[in-house]
């Protein structure tokens, strides 16, 4: 049975990544929930690393490695369109948001099928992820240092260290008892108040170089985030907040449509980038475009093509080497795009083919 909760947390974090990606400085309600949204990573994350939890008893080890692998690959369709320009990621090698997903998720596939942990100890690694972060900070000049970043460690969009913590993190949060939550919540508001009381500077904006602030405020927002939604019951849910739920389990979607509406009305429209105006333009845009997408690509007779795994094969192609082909502005934007959304689109069958495949059995040596 499908969990609730969870597509409503995802489709909160959908409604944030508009506030984060739009960006508004109006006023100081459009600063402060332009801040809340800064936070939709750690709470997307967090949801994201959940499904390691199911996956960990049912499917063998090669299928969610090949699995991921494609997954890792593909989401740099996303890369490529938010960006506009792929000739230098290669050098450095900079991971965006569906490359952390897929490390994160994968690290999590292998700690609960091999470890098979309980909550505390992810409370104990997320906090642990950071303050590995915070050690290395001081590193960071080093020479041995520089070929860990962009992918391991920080400057980076999405490195490693520490952006592997939401996802330990959103594990306690759904494995342990609610009350548990409430419990991290008023520690990580105690936390803040003891760093603000010794003179410590808290940063509590600063997502890029992650600090102390930001850190301890995605608990507290996290942890109250899981505690209401696994609090208000499925009835309730289901019949008034359907709408989150719907974008919930169209998220990944949801992540390449709206950076698309964005892009169109940053360079196509005049008078509203920068206005209130873009927040229910990019919502509604971005919803009819999901409502318009299944039917289109089904009477271009692609959801067929993509029960085929060499059309995924095919798909991965194009994602890596348009990027290299075609000069960046609107052409690889607009293409990147599309490929995207067939692959947001159709992944899971793609996912149910690949998470079944398991190790080879070497055959028995005959004797004689």
């Amino acid at each position: 049975m499908r969990d609730l909760s969870l597509d409503l947390l995802k489709g909160v974090a959908c409604v944030l990544m508009v506030l984060a990606h739009t960006q508004l400085q109006i006023d100081l309600p459009t600063k402060a929930l332009t801040f809340l949204g800064s936070f939709t990573p750690i709470l997307f994350f967090a949801v994201s690393g959940i499904t390691a939890n199911f996956q960990a008893s049912k499917y063998p080890v090669a299928g969610i490695i090949i699995t991921y692998v494609m997954i890792f690959l593909l989401g740099l369709s996303f890369t490529a369109m938010a960006r506009e320009d792929f000739s230098t990621f290669w050098s450095p090698f900079d991971m965006d948001i569906l490359q952390i997903i897929a490390v994160g998720v994968l690290t999590l596939y292998l700690v609960q099928r091999f470890l098979k942990p309980g909550p505390w100890f992810h409370l104990g690694a997320a906090v642990a992820i950071f303050v590995l972060k915070l050690a290395t900070d001081g590193l960071r000049d080093t020479g041995w240092m520089a070929y860990l970043a962009y992918i391991f460690v920080e400057p980076g969009n999405f490195v490693i260290i520490p952006w592997l913590f939401p996802f330990f993190l959103g594990m306690f949060c759904y494995l342990a008892p609610n009350r548990h939550n409430l419990w991290l919540a008023g520690a990580a508001l105690v936390g803040m108040g003891l760093a603000w009381g010794l003179g410590l500077s808290l940063g509590i904006d600063n997502r890029w170089d992650m600090t102390l602030g930001y850190f301890l405020f995605s608990l507290f927002l996290t942890a109250v985030a899981f505690y209401v939604a696994r609090w208000l019951p499925s009835a309730f849910v289901a019949r008034f907040l359907s709408p989150l739920l719907w974008l919930g389990k169209f998220s990944l979607l949801f992540l390449y449509v709206h950076m698309g509406v964005i892009w169109l009305i940053r360079h196509y429209t005049q008078g509203i980038w920068g206005t209130y105006w873009v927040w229910p333009v990019v919502g509604v845009g971005s919803v009819v475009v999901m409502w318009i997408l299944p039917p289109l690509f089904g009477a271009l007779r692609i959801p067929a093509a993509m029960e085929r795994f060499p059309a995924w094969l095919l798909l991965l192609a194009l994602v890596l080497v348009t990027p290299l082909v075609l000069p960046p502005g609107a052409i690889l934007v607009l293409t990147q795009l599309t490929l995207g959304l067939v692959f947001s689109l159709y992944y899971s069958a793609m996912t149910q083919v690949l998470k079944g495949v398991a190790w080879p059995v070497a055959r028995p040596v005959r004797m004689g």
